[in-house]
């Protein structure tokens, strides 16, 4: 028997496949919250924040990623918060600071 795994990617990254075959409402607006939270990260005048990964889940939002500072780190996880409707956002951004 053969399997496969499957992953969907969005610029600037995507893994936000709906659980299940039916397509109910609460996939839908998930669906949304996180293209708008990709969205608001895509519009960034900062290059970095365009880059970095964003994964949901029912009741998160998680970042994930590479930045050069704190205050980028800081950034992304604000310019996501006004879209998680009422989500918990979950930073695991890295700081590389250095070459």
């Amino acid at each position: 028997m053969h399997s496969t795994t499957q992953t969907t990617h969005v610029a600037p990254s995507l893994s936000a496949a709906s659980t299940g075959f039916a397509d109910s409402a609460s996939n839908r607006v998930s669906g949304i919250q996180v293209t708008a939270a990709i969205k608001a990260l895509a519009d960034s005048s900062v290059a970095e924040l365009r880059f970095l990964r964003v994964d949901e889940s029912e009741n998160e939002i998680c970042l994930t990623g590479r930045v050069r500072s704190f205050y980028h780190k800081q950034l992304a996880q604000e310019t996501i918060r006004p879209v998680a409707a009422g989500r918990q956002v979950v930073n695991r951004v890295d700081v590389c600071m250095g070459s």
